[in-house]
């Protein structure tokens, strides 16, 4: 009689998540708002990554209400910590959903909190906004991706790599699923513009000691490193790099997950290094300039813009305008309405693809300058189209 009363429970769950009701009688969205979760952790050891993404988020729903909001409500956000804890990032977002009654979730930045979170999403059918660059994937069809796949981080930077620094490359990942399945495209252009790799590993999330790495990597005559090292891990992995010997002016670490918070938080030892993404803050526009003059006046210097800020700042907007657009609030409308949509951002203007969920960037290579800022030295000649798996 349990197991049936608690199937039953679970389906009444389902059915008030995908037609908008609660079995307590609350509405998923009050007449006057429309409650929006953001999940991401400002703890734990992918807290430099998300602390800015969430700032960014709050900057931006705080522009759309003072615009007057979307289909006349204002967005009543819902701030939740998951403490970089992907098993407790899943239990927030089903509580988001099934308690507090939130229209969609904008959140999550590793790629294994990411997976956790999924499956809670499809159950309950609600809408996932993800803004961080990750390693592609079958699209969900309750996901937005607003940052890069692979073959918008990648594609230009390893020939790159090859033509202006040599080809001998040792690869460096954290062991998880972006580092490991960008790796594993990259090895494929590697092998197609004449490279050679030298070297190959993978280190925990947690990984706080990189000397032995370092001494490796030092012994195979590299040209370069091709650097997966995620999270919080990035800071101990710049400062050993120099501490034990490498010279990153002679052999630079070629990032995928530096951004801006990480190199700020390294200090000096970051300096002559280089990265991809769709977005460093010190891109020479006025909307780029003005976002950050904005985000610094509002949550001071203590942390950093990042392209996965940027990308979690279009992502609300982007979310706005498909809600705006939807015929109504399930998640089968307004990812629908997301189709083709286009919006103005700090780096320019992008779009979602009309059909597999993903966003048209930019696409930008640059290096670590002397103030810790990135001098932009490459970028796409227009929106790179997004090819997931």
């Amino acid at each position: 009689m349990k197991r049936v009363f608690k199937k039953s429970l679970e389906v009444l769950a389902v059915l008030a998540a995908t037609f908008g009701f609660f079995s307590c009688g609350e509405k998923k969205s009050s007449a006057k708002t429309v409650k929006i979760g953001i999940l991401y952790s400002t703890t734990g050891n992918f807290s430099l990554s998300e602390t800015p993404m969430q700032n960014a988020a709050k900057m931006a729903i705080d522009e759309i209400n003072a615009a007057g909001g979307v289909k006349g409500m204002q967005i009543e956000p819902l701030y939740v910590d998951y403490g970089s804890d992907p098993a407790m990032a899943a239990e927030k977002a089903q509580q988001m959903i099934l308690k507090d009654g939130v229209t969609a979730i904008v959140g999550t930045n590793a790629s294994n909190t990411r997976l956790a979170v999924i499956p809670t999403i499809e159950k309950y059918n609600s809408v996932l906004v993800y803004n961080t660059y990750y390693e592609g994937e079958k699209p969900s069809k309750n996901l937005l991706y607003t940052n890069t796949c692979p073959n918008q981080q990648v594609a230009a930077f390893i020939p790159w790599m090859i033509k202006n620094l040599g080809p001998k490359i040792y690869i460096v990942g954290s062991d998880y699923e972006f580092p490991r399945k960008t790796i594993a495209f990259a090895k494929e252009y590697i092998a197609k513009f004449g490279g050679q790799i030298v070297g190959e590993e993978y280190t925990p999330t947690s990984e706080t000691d990189f000397s032995s790495v370092v001494n490796r990597i030092k012994a195979s005559g590299a040209d370069c490193v091709f650097s997966g090292v995620a999270g919080n891990s990035n800071v101990p992995f710049y400062k050993d790099y120099v501490q034990y010997g490498m010279d990153p002016k002679k052999v630079p670490l070629c990032s995928i997950s530096s951004h801006e918070s990480a190199i700020k938080a390294v200090g000096s030892a970051a300096v002559g290094n280089y990265a991809s993404f769709d977005y460093f803050n010190s891109l020479d526009t006025p909307e780029s300039k003005l976002f950050v003059e904005k985000y610094q006046k509002l949550f001071g210097t203590t942390t950093t813009v990042t392209n996965s800020a940027e990308g979690a700042y279009h992502g609300i907007y982007i979310l706005a305008k498909a809600i705006e657009n939807a015929k109504s609030l399930s998640a089968q409308d307004i990812i629908a309405a997301a189709s083709g949509v286009e919006v103005d951002s700090p780096g320019g203007k992008i779009k979602m693809d009309e059909k597999n969920h993903h966003c048209w960037l930019n696409t930008y290579i640059g290096q670590v300058q002397d103030d810790l800022s990135y001098k932009i030295l490459a970028k796409s000649d227009g929106l790179v189209a997004p090819i997931p798996e």
